[in-house]
């Protein structure tokens, strides 16, 4: 049966339309508290599980799959965990991976240590609070830094990359996924990660699609090296 290319804007307007869902979530609660940053809590974390973080399993396994295929022993740091999928992903798919998850919010890091109890890997995977333009880490500790659709609520995505780069051992490597520009740019009209990468240090590698409905890109990835 050829592809049925007529669906293309149909899933690509159906993801457009659920990451408008989640950003109206969030720019209604960060009204209602305008004096700090708006984390996802309560009931509005479960309800990005669900949402969000459930209908894109699928790619966080085959992220999990890609970074395991290239290190399968060491320490990764999931920066912006949310509920944990991604961390438990890599955990399963390598023995070998010790994983550190990191988070904002607190309800997130809650989701996620369940998570990580329910499939019995909390030997391996660990999770805590944190904000990635201070990590609480000494330089060159981590093998592989990851961070999955994080990068556009970070509050200063320069300090962060930094940082990122400061805790990687040399030869190691951070991979960045995040949504693809033009959604940012009708969602959150703040810098797209093109911008962002201008502004940091060099040694960055091209954004490339990840995840994508038909040639529509929906995420975009790119790497950086200590």
């Amino acid at each position: 049966m050829g592809r049925r290319y007529w669906l293309v804007p149909f899933q690509a307007g159906g993801a457009v339309l659920l990451f408008l869902l989640y950003h109206s979530l969030r720019r209604g609660s960060a009204q209602k508290s305008a004096a700090s940053p708006w984390e996802f809590s309560g009931p509005r974390a479960r309800l990005y599980d669900f949402l969000a973080s459930a209908p894109m399993d699928g790619l966080y396994a085959r992220i999990a799959r890609d970074l395991t295929a290239e290190t399968s022993f060491g320490q990764v740091l999931d920066v912006g965990c949310g509920p944990g999928r991604l961390a438990v992903h890599i955990a399963r798919q390598s023995p070998g991976l010790m994983v550190t998850g990191i988070d904002i919010s607190p309800d997130m890091i809650e989701l996620a240590d369940r998570r990580a109890e329910a499939w019995k890997l909390s030997d391996r995977v660990r999770f805590q609070m944190a904000d990635v333009s201070a990590l609480p880490f000494p330089d060159n500790q981590f093998d592989l830094v990851v961070s999955t659709l994080s990068l556009h609520h970070w509050r200063d995505p320069v300090s962060g990359l930094a940082e990122v780069r400061r805790v990687l051992r040399p030869g190691g490597k951070a991979s960045i996924y995040d949504v693809a520009g033009w959604i940012l740019g009708l969602t959150h009209h703040g810098s797209r990660v093109s911008k962002i990468l201008t502004q940091s240090s060099p040694g960055c590698e091209a954004i490339e699609p990840v995840w994508s409905v038909g040639p529509v890109p929906l995420v975009t990835g790119f790497c950086l090296g200590q």
